[in-house]
């Protein structure tokens, strides 16, 4: 059997228990790479041509593509070769997945500021809806390249889009702020697709992920004058989200649809914030003397007194200009 063969085979297998396109495309194409890397026949390949592709792939790649690339393929070497362990015998330290540093610095986390300015830069108006939602509702790329309308809620509280996450089984949900909610209207007047955000090309299909990036990589490159990721948008609202000391770590992991002890991952504090942090150990709040209450007491009584003053003044200056207003007439 021949390699494009046995890959669909593979492929065919696979979609028992994997059910997003996506990731059958990345299979089929990561997959297909490693058997075209080289001309051998696949009765023929060895330990030797496994480690080569695995070590051409650090220039190109990120350490967590790299990973699910070493995942497909191990899959694939179980399921192909009966004398894997024979043949492959140190195919779990080849394919052994790497720990990622900190993809992210500080100095890359982008801004409420910076997010506007993507959004006014833009042209295209899918693509300005497409860049609120995917920053404040802290989405993944192919989350948010797949939402159908269906799972968003204009309620009077404010929008809500509902997810399901496969690994738990549960549904969980995201909210908007009312500037990508007027927005997202203003879009789904215009759209009548099922799909939040249909690709040009085909309208049944879903804008691919992959072609997001080159996008988003172009419009920064002009507006901000550096090349962002998408990924460094999830980043970057995780930050503000989770150096927030009035929000729950509990609530900020539901909006970006990870378990809360990710928190971090994502947490790219710069280092006066650090600095402040660190302070606040020491720092304690001494608790009020019944002076202190009593004094706090009496000038809430000033206060109190000093806005019906104001009241009264507003009033009496409302009578004075309705009076010269008769006289002037």
């Amino acid at each position: 059997m021949n390699k494009t063969t046995i890959l669909q085979e593979h492929l065919e297998f696979k979609k028992t228990s994997v059910s997003s396109k996506e990731k059958i495309k990345d299979l089929e194409r990561y997959l297909g790479m490693f058997l075209n890397s080289t001309n051998k026949s696949l009765n023929k390949f060895n330990e030797n041509d496994l480690s080569k592709f695995i070590n051409s792939l650090n220039k190109k790649y990120s350490i967590g593509t790299i990973n699910d690339i070493k995942v497909y393929i191990k899959v694939f070497i179980k399921w192909n070769y009966s004398d894997y362990s024979s043949r492959f015998r140190n195919l779990d330290k080849i394919c052994r997945t790497q720990k990622p540093s900190k993809t992210y610095t500080p100095e890359q986390m982008l801004k409420i500021e910076d997010i506007e300015k993507l959004v006014k830069g833009e042209k295209d108006l899918m693509y300005k809806v497409y860049w609120m939602v995917f920053f404040y509702g802290g989405f993944r790329p192919s989350e948010c390249a797949n939402l159908k309308w269906s799972q968003i809620f204009f309620e009077k509280e404010g929008v809500i889009i509902k997810l399901h996450a496969t690994k738990t089984n549960k549904d969980f949900y995201k909210s908007l702020p009312r500037e990508a909610e007027h927005l997202l209207k203003e879009w789904r007047q215009y759209n009548h697709s099922d799909l939040v955000f249909p690709s040009p090309i085909n309208e049944g299909s879903p804008i691919v992920a992959r072609s997001i990036c080159g996008r988003l990589k172009r419009l920064s490159k002009r507006v901000l004058g550096r090349e962002v990721v998408p990924y460094a948008l999830r980043h970057s609202v995780a930050t503000i989200l989770y150096s927030d000391d009035s929000r729950k770590d509990s609530d900020t992991a539901n909006q970006l649809g990870h378990h809360k002890s990710m928190r971090a991952t994502y947490l790219n504090l710069d280092a006066d914030k650090l600095k402040t942090r660190a302070r606040k150990l020491w720092i304690k709040i001494k608790p009020l003397t019944p002076e202190e209450m009593d004094r706090i007491k009496v000038l809430e009584k000033e206060l109190e007194i000093m806005k019906q003053e104001m009241k009264k003044q507003i009033i009496n200056f409302k009578k004075v200009n309705d009076f010269l207003e008769s006289k002037s007439n």
